[in-house]
């Protein structure tokens, strides 16, 4: 989609239409302040001129030279890894483009922002202030739910130009999705101690809500810190959510849907890197997490893409970045960060593929705040 030259902007299009930038039903294009031009004039002059394309980690940087290589014939530059070439295309991770804007800041005219929602909030936005580029792209499956963080977004990048859900995509650009939420319950113990919890919580949360019904629960959480009512609030709601990351209800369906689809590569996501050594210990699967290695993560991730595993359990380092497209079946046992944690974990499953079907399994606890989460969660992906 071409944008006003006065806008530089956005794209938001789901996870998996985002990964790839060769892929997808349609390229956007950010058009300069200066003038309009004809879209081909302004394709040869992009291929004069050198441009960065900024992505959030080294495996996004991996995953944009390979995807970029196989339509550009020219050398690819690289700014990231231990790695400083700059060529007509070069590719950088965040860190090293906040680093290194003295040097990259002037020389691009054209700048790609991949995972844009990672800016608006704080220092690596000076990385975009410094950067001279007048022609701006940002892309992102999950934009920031945080009104003043999307306007900060808009004056670093530009507005939102295009906007697609999931099911705008199936078929043509994504694999079909089907998502079963099985309902579980908590046994008494694990009952008990959730009331006790919420009794603790719930008035406090209500309480900050009457008064302030247009906040967000981040405005909740700075002001809950300022009070020792507060603090105690937050710390029910955290032993709250860490009574049902696991719980035996979750372990028994976990155990079903592993046997039933034995012959499938699977994923497991939990919110917690706890809850993912627990699930890797009791059921004998791989753990992909933040604690471990990049040799052995990659090592692990191949011998994954290769079938030698067939299930992998993760807390958040499969989130955003890696590319895992033969994924055939994901469990969401817990998570911690609302609906954009959400869109990208069933991301991870969207590679279409000849006859796939992505099938994801919500594990939702009864009478728990995980009733109206997934419902949420459900709501922004459009399912």
């Amino acid at each position: 989609m071409l944008q006003r030259p006065e806008d530089p902007g956005a794209a938001r299009r789901p996870r998996a239409g985002l990964d790839h930038p060769a892929r997808g039903p349609e390229h956007e294009h950010a058009v300069p302040r200066q003038r309009r031009v004809p879209l081909q004039a302004r394709v040869r002059e992009l291929e004069r001129r050198v441009r960065p394309t900024s992505a959030a980690t080294r495996v996004l940087v991996e995953q944009w030279r390979h995807a970029l290589a196989e339509f550009y014939p020219s050398p690819l530059g690289q700014y990231g890894d231990g790695r400083r070439d700059i060529e007509a295309v070069t590719v950088a991770t965040f860190a090293s483009a906040f680093h290194h804007m003295e040097i990259l800041g002037n020389r691009f005219d054209l700048l790609v922002v991949d995972e844009a929602h990672h800016f608006g909030g704080g220092a690596p936005d000076e990385a975009l202030e410094l950067c001279a580029a007048s022609w701006r792209l940002g892309l992102t499956g999950t934009p920031p739910d945080d009104a003043q963080r999307r306007d900060r977004l808009g004056e670093l990048i530009g507005p939102v130009v295009c906007r697609q859900r999931v099911g705008d995509l199936v078929g043509d650009y994504l694999a079909p999705l089907r998502i079963v939420s099985l309902a579980l319950d908590l046994n008494a113990a694990e009952r008990c101690a959730y009331e006790a919890e919420v009794e603790v919580y719930s008035p406090v949360v209500r309480h900050f809500f009457r008064y302030a019904p247009r906040t967000s629960w981040r405005d909740f959480q700075r002001a809950a810190v300022r009070s020792d009512e507060g603090r105690r609030a937050l710390a029910a709601w955290r032993r709250s959510r860490n009574l049902l990351a696991l719980t035996e209800g979750k372990r028994e369906a976990l155990a079903r849907l592993l046997a039933s689809h034995r012959n499938q590569r699977l994923l497991i996501f939990t919110g917690s890197n706890l809850a993912a050594y627990a699930i890797a210990r009791e059921q004998g699967v791989t753990p992909v997490t933040s604690d471990i290695g990049r040799a052995e993560r990659r090592e692990a991730l191949e011998r994954f893409r290769s079938g030698e595993l067939r299930s992998l359990v993760s807390a958040q380092v499969l989130n955003e970045g890696i590319d895992v497209p033969d994924a055939e079946v994901a469990i969401l046992v817990g998570g911690r960060l609302g609906p954009r944690e959400y869109l990208q974990r069933v991301g991870r499953l969207l590679r279409p593929g000849p006859n796939k079907e992505a099938l994801v399994y919500e594990l939702v606890t009864r009478d728990t705040h995980e009733v109206r989460s997934a419902a949420r969660k459900r709501r922004e992906l459009g399912s």
